[in-house]
């Protein structure tokens, strides 16, 4: 058996132990596995049982994430409902379709006239504001409701993704001008509040610490290194989260990005040095990312190469094609539907999770008003017509 098939079966292992132990749990603790029932996290010493198994790493969490979609232009902008009925209805679907990670992009901090901030001038945010509680409920009745349902079944888990999303307000300044120590100090209080947030999320919730950073410059060695503080000082407030006495996230999955908005070429020219990395290339728990909006097939296809190469084997650090996509305004002709399929499979060929970006409107997939999927849905799925 070559690696990579041991590889995936050492990865199957995993996910029916998860799924036994999970399914255990469900039994001992006598809890409703139907939508809006929930469970309790049982202490082995309370239960009398075994500990869980150890946390996911990020090559195992990026081999579970798959094929995955984005809840696109929902609670990071407010061109789709963000009432809980309606979002969860669009993440039923893609979970039904056979989607096996979902992104949700969550503006925190308020993005000019276009979006009101959650969080104040220091980054305090009330878990009971509105999109704030709707978020909460969304993951929680994914991760608890639908995924126990799920290992219960012998199906591996649903992966859900949450990160600080069109952040304006943290790219008007570079390392070195006053603005930017007070944005950085505003997103660690923004993050530190995620964090307590999910303090009990299990880690099938994976963290994105800043989407598509580009700062007032974009390139060149101001905004390189101003990215490389932005990631880390995200990832500190993350790990070093402590409530009772210990870290709850000291082992989630962290997912990170390169300068020039997430570009491919911006994530490995970022991290050349592995001490420049959230964790200096020693926490096994860090994943990269970028994203992939070429207009020729041909560029998406290399840039897989290219990222592979220049930074997933240079650092032994999985990636993450967050988001990819064409602007079809619904016009879907027989050259879309097959970069919609080579794009993701090239990505998953070189061992990457990927996320289509559906936004229900421009690069659509998922139709939130009638509930139906375009054709791109079984593209992106690798699913035969």
């Amino acid at each position: 058996m070559n690696t990579k098939k041991m590889g995936t079966v050492n990865r199957m292992k995993l996910v029916r132990m998860r799924a036994v132990w999970l399914c255990a749990l469900c039994i001992l603790l006598c809890v409703p596995l139907l939508a809006g029932g929930g469970y309790a996290k049982a202490d082995p010493a309370e239960t009398g049982g075994p500990a869980g198994p150890a946390p996911l790493t990020a090559k195992q969490m990026a081999a579970l994430m798959g094929r995955g979609t984005n809840l696109g232009n929902t609670f990071e902008g407010n061109w789709n409902s963000q009432s809980f009925t309606d979002v969860k209805a669009a993440v039923d679907a893609y979970i039904a379709a056979g989607f096996t990670s979902i992104r949700i992009p969550v503006n925190w901090g308020g993005r000019g006239s276009k979006y009101a901030s959650t969080a104040d001038a220091a980054g305090n945010f009330s878990a009971s504001a509105p999109n704030v509680a709707t978020v909460k409920q969304l993951v929680d009745y994914v991760l608890e409701d639908v995924n126990v349902q799920r290992a219960c079944e012998g199906k591996p888990p649903v992966i859900l993704i949450i990160n600080t999303h069109h952040e304006e307000w943290a790219m008007n300044a570079v390392q070195g001008e006053p603005a930017f120590e007070a944005n950085m100090q505003r997103l660690e209080t923004i993050w530190s509040g995620i964090a307590a947030l999910f303090k009990d999320a299990p880690d099938t919730l994976v963290f994105e610490l800043f989407n598509e950073p580009h700062l007032s410059l974009n390139t060149g060695a101001a905004a390189k290194a101003s990215v490389i503080e932005l990631n880390k000082r995200a990832y500190a407030a993350i790990r070093s989260y402590t409530w009772n006495g210990s870290q709850p996230h000291a082992s989630r999955v962290v997912i990170f990005g390169g300068y020039n908005y997430n570009s491919g070429w911006g994530l490995y020219d970022t991290y050349r040095n592995p001490l420049d990395l959230p964790g200096e290339g020693n926490d096994p728990y860090v994943m990269g990312t970028y994203h992939s909006y070429f207009q020729n097939l041909a560029d998406h296809l290399k840039r897989v190469d290219d990222v592979k190469r220049e930074f997933a084997d240079v650092h032994d650090i999985p990636v993450y094609l967050g988001e990819f996509g064409y602007e079809h305004r619904g016009v879907i002709t027989d050259t879309l539907l097959d970069a919609y399929r080579q794009i993701p499979n090239k990505a998953i060929s070189a061992q990457f999770a990927v996320s289509v970006w559906d936004d229900n409107g421009w690069y659509q997939v998922y139709n939130r008003a009638t509930g139906q999927f375009n054709a791109l849905k079984d593209q992106v799925l690798d699913i035969d017509n």
